[in-house]
């Protein structure tokens, strides 16, 4: 995974930034999604949507870096919003009760103003 923004010194913000899942979320791949979500979290956005249409599988390490980038996103008064995630990945989120604390949003959401900083497989 390679993230094609860089953020630059100083207040920045962007109402939505974008980072697609594909393949496994688990521990193995767990180095390369969390820089792609730090590129992200430090361009400051108002909404981190992380898109989860390719993603086949989450393990508790990927559970456990979506709240972990929650809790960021929280300070500083931004959100996080999992976009797409197929039944099975739902039905994961929900016995993580994931869903409780993190917006999930069924299908892809048209989305204005938004930057993508790239692909994270795994």
């Amino acid at each position: 995974m390679s993230a094609v923004a860089q953020p630059v010194a100083g207040p920045v913000s962007v109402p939505v930034v974008e980072i697609y899942l594909t393949g496994r979320f688990d521990l193995t791949c767990l180095a390369p999604v969390r820089s792609a979500l730090d590129t992200a979290v430090r361009l400051r956005p108002d909404r981190l949507v992380v898109d989860m249409a390719g993603c086949v599988g989450i393990d508790a390490a990927g559970v456990a870096l979506l709240l972990d980038v929650h809790r960021e996103l929280l300070r500083v008064g931004a959100g996080l919003t999992l976009r797409a995630p197929s039944p099975r990945l739902r039905r994961i989120l929900r016995i993580a009760r994931v869903e409780q604390v993190l917006h999930v949003v069924p299908e892809e959401v048209p989305l204005s103003g938004r930057a993508t900083i790239g692909n994270a497989p795994c």
